[in-house]
């Protein structure tokens, strides 16, 4: 689905069929949609915008099941740091509880959780410990939460070789800085932080 463009007209692929082909999906709300997504319990979530002003107020949801559209309308545009994050099991929009258009950065004071639950948002508000200024030196991006701790991590907004990220455990209200190693081969090259990722090892 492309960004730059809003339609009612989607296609969809399935994987792993004998033939392969795209198959048209009718949408009755026209709309763009954003690289924020993530799937939860066979529905697939994205941010996405009824109007070209590219300001995310609402999430689309797509079950994959009966390849059905739903939406559910959030309270204002969302917030540029926002990420799509699974809450035990539900959705939840996780963004800073700064003003909008300020980076997460030494001077932020807490992060924003709008959980979804039987289509009315729910706000969780997490402000940060006095050692987050201690510890953070540069802007930072939400990477998203750690399934079963619910603990938020970051990372620098640019990621180089060597890195770290942030672990902030809000049941605790505490920061933990974790060095990666082993990545000394990639020095100076940028990479991207996947989270809640298992690898099936299973024989096929």
């Amino acid at each position: 689905m492309e960004r730059s463009w809003i339609s009612v007209n989607h296609q969809v692929l399935t994987l792993g069929t004998k033939k392969l082909s795209w198959r048209s999906v009718q949408c009755s709300t026209p709309h763009m949609s954003s690289s924020k997504w993530i799937s939860i319990s066979g529905v697939l979530y994205y941010a996405a915008s009824a109007n070209s002003s590219y300001a995310d107020s609402m999430v689309a949801c797509f079950d994959l099941r009966d390849e059905k559209f739903s939406f559910v309308n959030f309270s204002r545009a969302m917030h540029g740091s926002t990420v799509l994050v699974n809450y035990n099991g539900k959705l939840g929009l996780l963004m800073s509880g700064d003003p909008p258009g300020v980076n997460i950065s030494r001077a932020s004071e807490s992060f924003e959780l709008w959980v979804l639950q039987d289509a009315e948002w729910s706000k969780h508000v997490y402000v940060l410990p006095p050692s987050w200024k201690d510890v953070v030196t540069e802007t930072m991006r939400i990477a998203g939460i750690i399934v079963g701790t619910n603990e938020i991590v970051l990372v620098p907004g640019l990621q180089n070789v060597p890195s770290y990220v942030l672990y902030f455990n809000v049941e605790r209200n505490t920061i933990t800085k974790v060095r990666i190693q082993g990545m000394e081969t990639f020095q100076g090259k940028r990479f991207n932080t996947y989270l809640n990722y298992v690898e099936n090892v299973k024989l096929l």
